[in-house]
């Protein structure tokens, strides 16, 4: 299964492995691509993976963005952006757009005169320090959701071939719906359904505006992980039903922000928790009680092509994404495509992740 053509979420591609949402940090100061940027991409395309889902895109103008972030918050963006994705599917590749709204979890803010923002203005932990941030009111709540709409309408003038629109990992939708975070007495707080509704009608504006046709996914949470007041894994499995009905094709499952417990953020170190394919268990539940309705897939701690291939027969999981392993080995999926069943040399230490030109260290050495 794992290297047979099909169609997940909308998109044909070439096998099952996805090259997750992985901040590269090369922008070229304005908010462009690098022609680095596109240098990778290209080379993911040539190694193999099935889809590669771009790092988090900037979408509103009000809030600001984050270090080297590429941004598609303009017009302006359309045309050098269409050049990226030209020479990715040129080598045969597909791309997706991710597009975030950063909230209070951006950690290197950029921009002036502009606030950090968030449902209700709870001092949220991002990286070492204590980032305070302005509760919105609804119509910026609404404003927000339009310049979405404008984002993905972008990333479709520009050639991708879909989008997905993070609501993970702390960042603002995913904020909306943590209780902690989220203590609003509005339409957009208290209830489930009330913590739920920035996302969802976000999606489903994005669906009208794009079209039937037009591949939508998500990136959600399976659980916050934190110790009081989180995000638990029946109330995401609620949000991912809701999801299937704004018109989302896809959501890929993770799991955790900043405020997690001890090794339960989104980036864990395997070695040290002993714990591989770590949000496995929650994706195969899910996929299980949404099947025919929307597709599920998932990230984290995949290793080896065996274990995914495995899983991927073994439930109904309809797709797994990788980050840091391709990070250091591009060519991968091609690799385990001819025969190999070495498992990927990423160690997971995490040390590729920087503020800029993102890069594996190991093979920075061996240059």
């Amino acid at each position: 299964m794992l290297f047979e053509k099909s169609t997940v979420g909308g998109i044909d591609v070439s096998c099952r492995i996805i090259r997750s949402a992985t901040f590269e940090g090369m922008d070229d100061g304005h908010g462009c691509p690098k022609e680095k940027l596109i240098e990778l991409y290209e080379t993911l395309a040539d190694g193999g993976v099935g889809l590669i889902i771009t790092g988090m895109m900037a979408v509103s103008p009000k809030e600001f963005h984050q270090h080297r972030q590429i941004r598609i918050d303009d017009d302006r963006f359309i045309a050098p952006l269409r050049i990226l994705t030209d020479r990715v599917h040129a080598h045969g590749g597909k791309i997706m757009a991710q597009l975030v709204i950063m909230g209070s979890a951006i950690a290197l803010p950029e921009g002036a005169g502009k606030a950090i923002i968030s449902p209700s203005g709870i001092p949220d932990k991002v990286v070492v320090k204590t980032q305070e941030s302005r509760a919105l009111t609804v119509d910026e709540i609404k404003s927000l959701i339009d310049d979405a709409v404008h984002a993905a309408l972008r990333a479709q003038e520009a050639g991708y071939d879909g989008i997905q629109f993070h609501g993970a990992h702390g960042y603002l939708a995913s904020k909306f719906l943590t209780p902690f975070f989220n203590k609003r007495t509005d339409e957009y707080g208290g209830s489930l359904k009330n913590r739920a509704r920035f996302l969802t009608e976000t999606i489903a504006a994005i669906r009208k505006a794009v079209g039937p046709a037009y591949p939508i996914w998500v990136k959600l949470n399976s659980s916050d992980y934190m110790e009081t007041e989180g995000l638990t894994f029946d109330e995401s499995m609620q949000v991912m039903a809701w999801l299937a009905d704004a018109g989302a094709n896809a959501i890929e499952i993770s799991g955790g922000n900043t405020s997690s417990l001890p090794r339960q953020g989104p980036i864990r170190a395997i070695r040290r928790t002993k714990e591989p394919m770590y949000f496995a268990g929650a994706a195969a539940a899910a996929a299980a009680a949404l099947k025919g309705r929307i597709a599920i897939g998932v990230v984290g701690g995949f290793r080896t092509a065996a274990e995914m291939e495995d899983c991927l027969q073994k439930t109904d999981i309809a797709f797994i994404s990788m980050s840091r392993p391709l990070l250091r080995q591009p060519a991968l999926p091609n690799l385990w495509r001819g025969g190999s069943t070495e498992p990927a040399l990423c160690i997971s230490c995490s040390r590729c992740f920087r503020a800029d030109d993102v890069a594996c260290i190991f093979n920075e050495k061996d240059k």
